[in-house]
């Protein structure tokens, strides 16, 4: 028992991993991040300033505190910054089809 601790009446375990949770609990954080760090983003290709990850970060581990999902502030912190270059990619690819689907309305309203 030397990696539990007892908490508000609950043992949780201290080394937990982000893997060891539940599916639904992965992609609710995932998902939960992502919105947040696209929602901050002005440019589609630059990353957020390092106090602004932060305080994304900061923000969904206390969403995740108030779920009463158990994982270590580390374990979600390295599942975050891997994450980021895909949130990036996901914008990127988003902002790319909003701009050609814009463009194929003007080309067919100058067709007409």
């Amino acid at each position: 028992m030397k990696n539990h601790v007892h908490q508000n009446g609950r043992l949780l375990q201290t080394n937990k991993k982000f893997s060891a949770l539940k599916q639904k609990q992965k992609e609710w954080i995932t998902n939960e991040l992502r919105q947040r760090y696209i929602k901050m983003m002005k440019y589609p290709n630059v990353k957020l300033r390092p106090n602004k990850r932060d305080q994304i970060l900061n923000e969904v581990y206390d969403l995740i505190s108030e779920k009463e999902i158990w994982v270590p502030f580390h374990e979600v912190e390295k599942h975050y910054y891997s994450k980021i270059t895909s949130f990036i990619r996901i914008h990127r690819k988003k902002f790319e089809n909003q701009i050609g689907d814009e463009s194929n309305q003007t080309d067919s309203f100058s067709k007409s």
